[in-house]
Formats: C-alpha cells, sequence, structure tokens
C-alpha cells in the first residue's frame, strides 16, 4: 500500500493541471468551493489515477462528499476499484491549494470514511452508511454517532462541540425573495423611520449584461454601479468595463449556459479589485473590507456620500446547501411594519437582477454570513 499526504504536494503540482482543466471552480464569498456533482468527482479520480501512471484499468466509484465543522460541503472522497475490488481512495478537498488533500493505492487501503466506520461499527445507527462525514482537523475526519459522540478516523471520540453547524447548515432555508423587499411591498406594509440615499440609483441588469458581454457575475456587477457612480465607467464601452472588472478582482468562470459565462468571485479580492480597476482609470479610490460587519458599517458609509458592496449567504431552499449573492448597497432605510410595529434595518440595493431598488433587510435572523466592502472616492 503507498500513500501519499498533502506534504508531499510537490509532486502532484504537474498532475493538478490535468484535474482542472475538467473542474468548474466557483469562489464563494467566502471559500472557494469546486462545484463538482458526483459524476465529475469520478471523472477527476480517474484521471488523477492515470495522470501519475496508476493501472489503467482503475475505476473510481461511490463519491462521497465531506464537509467542514461549520457544514459547508469542501470536498469529496472517491474510491477506486480494480477488478471489482477496493483498491485505494483520492480525497479532493478545496481548502488545499493542491485541491488534493491525499490519496492511496492498494488493496488495503481504506479511506477515512471506512477506517470508522468499519472499526466503530457498534455505535453507529443503520443509517449510518448514509451519515455525513466532517473534516476536523488536517487529514482527521469525524461521523457522528448514535450516542452523539463524533467519531474519527485517528480512533478518537470527540464532544459534538467542535462541530458549529448552527452556524450555517442549522439556518432555516431561505429564498431572495424573502429577504429583498419590493418598494411597492414597503410602500403597503411599511412606515419609513429613517433614511438615507445616494442621488442616483445606478443599476446595470441582467439581460442587459449578459446581451452585451456575454458574461455575468454579481460581485462585477455590483461593482459596475460603485464603477459608474465614481464616474470611472465609460457608458460606450460597459462591456470592456464589465470584464476589466472581471479581470481585476480573478473573478472565475463557474459554469456556462445558454451561450453565457457565468463567474464568481472571492470576497477578499473584490474591494482591492475595484481599486485596482479604479486606479487604471485614473480615479482615486479607497476600499474597507469587513468579513462580519455591523449595520453601521454600511450606514456611515453612505451617510458621508460613498457606495458599498454586501455580501451575503442563505441556506437555499432549493438545495439545502448555502448560496451566496453580492449587491451594491446604494442607501438605507429603518421601516417599522403596520401590522407588528416591529422595526427592520434595510440596505437599499442593486441586486444584480433588476433595474429597481429593492430592500435588504439585514436583521433577517438566518444569514449563513455577511460581508462587505465600502468605498471611499
Amino acid at each position: 500500500m503507498r500513500k501519499i499526504f498533502k506534504r508531499f504536494a510537490s509532486l502532484l503540482t504537474i498532475f493538478i493541471l490535468t484535474i482542472m482543466s475538467i473542474v468548474p471552480v466557483h469562489a464563494s464569498e467566502n471559500t472557494s468551493v469546486v462545484n463538482v456533482t458526483d459524476d465529475l468527482a469520478i471523472q477527476m479520480a480517474e484521471r488523477f489515477a492515470k495522470g501519475i501512471g496508476e493501472n489503467s484499468n482503475i475505476v473510481a466509484n461511490n463519491p462521497r462528499k465531506f464537509y467542514d465543522t461549520t457544514g459547508q460541503a469542501i470536498g469529496y472522497i472517491v474510491n477506486y476499484n480494480l477488478e471489482n475490488k477496493p483498491y485505494g481512495y483520492v480525497v479532493f478537498d478545496t481548502t488545499c491549494e493542491s485541491l488534493i488533500s491525499e490519496y492511496s493505492f492498494g488493496n488495503n487501503s481504506a479511506n477515512p470514511y471506512e477506517v470508522i466506520y468499519q472499526s466503530e461499527a457498534n455505535v453507529f445507527s443503520e443509517k449510518a452508511n448514509t451519515s455525513e462525514i466532517y473534516k476536523i482537523a488536517p487529514f482527521e475526519y469525524g461521523i457522528v454517532d448514535n450516542l452523539g459522540k463524533i467519531r474519527t478516523n485517528y480512533g478518537e471520540t470527540l464532544e459534538k462541540t467542535v462541530l458549529s453547524l448552527n452556524e450555517s447548515r442549522g439556518k432555516d432555508p431561505a429564498t431572495w425573495d424573502e429577504v429583498l423587499l419590493d418598494i411597492d411591498e414597503v410602500y403597503e406594509n411599511y412606515t419609513l423611520v429613517s433614511t438615507n440615499h445616494l442621488q442616483e440609483f445606478i443599476s446595470f441588469n441582467e439581460p442587459y449584461i449578459e446581451s452585451v458581454t456575454g458574461h455575468y457575475a454579481c460581485a462585477v456587477s455590483a461593482l459596475l454601479a460603485c464603477g459608474a457612480y465614481y464616474n470611472a465607467v465609460d457608458y460606450t464601452d460597459i462591456a470592456g468595463d464589465y470584464m476589466d472588472i472581471w479581470d481585476s478582482t480573478g473573478t472565475t468562470v463557474s459554469s456556462e449556459s445558454g451561450g453565457i459565462t457565468y463567474g464568481s468571485t472571492t470576497i477578499g479580492n473584490i474591494g482591492p479589485g475595484f481599486v485596482d480597476f479604479c486606479a487604471g482609470k485614473n480615479v482615486s479610490v479607497t476600499q474597507n473590507t469587513d468579513y462580519s460587519p455591523n449595520y453601521n458599517f454600511f450606514t456611515n458609509c453612505i451617510d458621508r456620500g460613498d457606495i458599498a458592496v454586501v455580501h451575503c449567504g442563505i441556506i437555499s431552499s432549493d438545495t439545502g446547501e448555502r448560496a451566496g449573492h453580492s449587491m451594491a448597497a446604494e442607501g438605507y432605510a429603518t421601516l417599522r411594519a403596520y401590522n407588528s410595529g416591529n422595526t427592520v434595518h434595510t440596505l437599499m440595493v442593486f441586486d444584480g437582477w433588476g433595474d429597481t431598488v429593492r430592500y435588504l433587510n439585514f436583521d433577517f435572523d438566518s444569514w449563513t454570513d455577511i460581508s462587505g466592502a465600502t468605498f471611499n472616492g
């Protein structure tokens, strides 16, 4: 049996190029997540095995998704068979720079999940074979047993408190329409307590952007509105400026559909990338990125006459997994509901899809995360 871990990742570099040619990478707002299906995980595993010169008859199968301690999916464990017998595994982990955390080939190779289940079978329920597996530490994985304890592939028994699933997967499923109020709904159901906003509402709807660029990424659209506010956008060359922002922020392709290329942007790149874009237009702008901002982070920005971008995540009611979105924040409003008297703090945003202002419920209690970048120019 041969087992190679991430500390030998330099040996893998030449093979990553082969794998990445088939992997659509979705860089979410707080992490880079490989957005793969089970079938694609199998393709990746088979290409990897062939790329390092293993037996050409090896077959990849049984891809198993695993999660970090907050419940966010971060990778796959994929098994190998040779002549219908188990012959190792590979772990694809998006938190590793090399993408491959570990792999092992041989007749006696057992992946972390199998190690746990086979050694501790008596403490798992009948449904354990479908249980989720969590990455606890580098190379250490755990499964929750029927006593509420975590059993790991290192033979440890841990308290379930090492997981913080309430921070993401424990949130109530939602849709974007639940957290974004239309202006007619605001007028009908709320009274205005306080507000401030930019003098002009700026938006570039998604169909228009797709028609002129053949691309779409929510963060890039939000920054295009920001660029227009600071007079850094050439309205005769929207496509050129859009793609310049795309490149400046390191936006990557997440998928392609109907002739449109869709992209995702890492939060840490958004503010600095916009500053670089503006510098190229001889416009001086500074930025401040906060990964856990309060409401005043945005209101202070608006009050001084600047614009911001808000990034937020929900647990999608469609997929049961986190969905993230970035929007230009061009104002704020504190509202009071007619029926309950409750106040709601909102940001007045260009949602990246339409042309009209929408009110983002900052008080929504099931955000998985909120972060933002404010600008000063």
